[in-house]
């Protein structure tokens, strides 16, 4: 007896293959931030797209998003992930050493004002009611969406268990209720940066948030719905707990969503 598969079937799981070859496990990011001189932003985003995602892709580091970032007309932020810290020990030298920068260095440096505003993140997990390391998490939760990425960073000086302490279960559902229904935790990654030529704050006090909306708007008003979610008890400990917030709102590149 013949058995027959149906096209759509057979689409389906290309397509599926096809998403899966594209994910990778990610064990620690890079969240690069950097200003151009005055009107080169696109001119440098066309540049890295054409020269700088597949010749760093095939080597370990994986593009997982290129961004311009909301009411800063001279930055360019990306982000660039990693299996582990060893495969990135070995990417770097390899990457920056090799033929491709090599190639092209000196125009995409003639574009650059300033490339350290980089931050080195590991991913956090719940596991309980408490947030912990993840071992790792798939590079999915990073890419691109439609809309807007919102990156929140959480300084609590000497305080971050405490801080990742009220980032617990009950304070991540009221997230998701109120809004926040893509997000993911990170803290930094403090194994030693074997590559000083590329800086990075490792700062031992920081949280990070980056999460996903429709637009700008959307955003808000899940801040501030969850921000009415919380008792006068909640606030007054956040308010205790951290030490400074500051907000990248960022805009996917046009490529980046294809």
């Amino acid at each position: 007896m013949k058995s027959f598969i149906k096209p759509a079937f057979l689409l389906l799981t290309l397509a599926c293959l096809i998403s899966n070859s594209f994910a990778q496990q990610i064990d620690v990011i890079e969240l690069r931030n950097y200003v151009m001189k005055h009107g080169r932003r696109d001119t440098f985003i066309h540049f890295f797209e054409k020269n700088f995602i597949r010749s760093q892709d095939t080597l370990g580091g994986h593009i997982l998003g290129r961004y311009r970032v909301s009411g800063r007309n001279d930055n360019f932020c990306w982000i660039r992930g990693f299996e582990n810290m060893s495969v990135r020990s070995v990417f770097l030298p390899k990457f920056y050493k090799g033929l491709v920068w090599r190639q092209n260095r000196t125009a995409a440096n003639g574009m650059l004002a300033n490339n350290d505003n980089v931050y080195l993140l590991k991913p956090m997990k719940l596991d309980g009611d408490s947030v912990v390391k993840a071992g790792s998490v798939n590079s999915s939760v990073l890419s691109p969406k439609k809309g807007i990425a919102v990156v929140e960073f959480y300084v609590a000086n000497s305080k971050l268990p405490h801080l990742l302490k009220l980032f617990d279960r009950s304070y991540q559902d009221k997230m998701k209720a109120n809004g926040f229904g893509n997000f993911s935790v990170w803290t930094s990654e403090m194994q030693t940066n074997d590559f000083p030529q590329l800086p990075v704050f490792q700062d031992k006090n920081l949280m990070v948030v980056i999460a996903f909306f429709k637009n700008e708007k959307e955003y808000l008003a899940a801040s501030r719905s969850l921000e009415r979610s919380l008792s006068p008890d909640q606030k007054t400990d956040f308010e205790d707990t951290v030490t400074t917030k500051n907000t990248w709102v960022l805009y996917p590149t046009e490529k980046s969503l294809k």
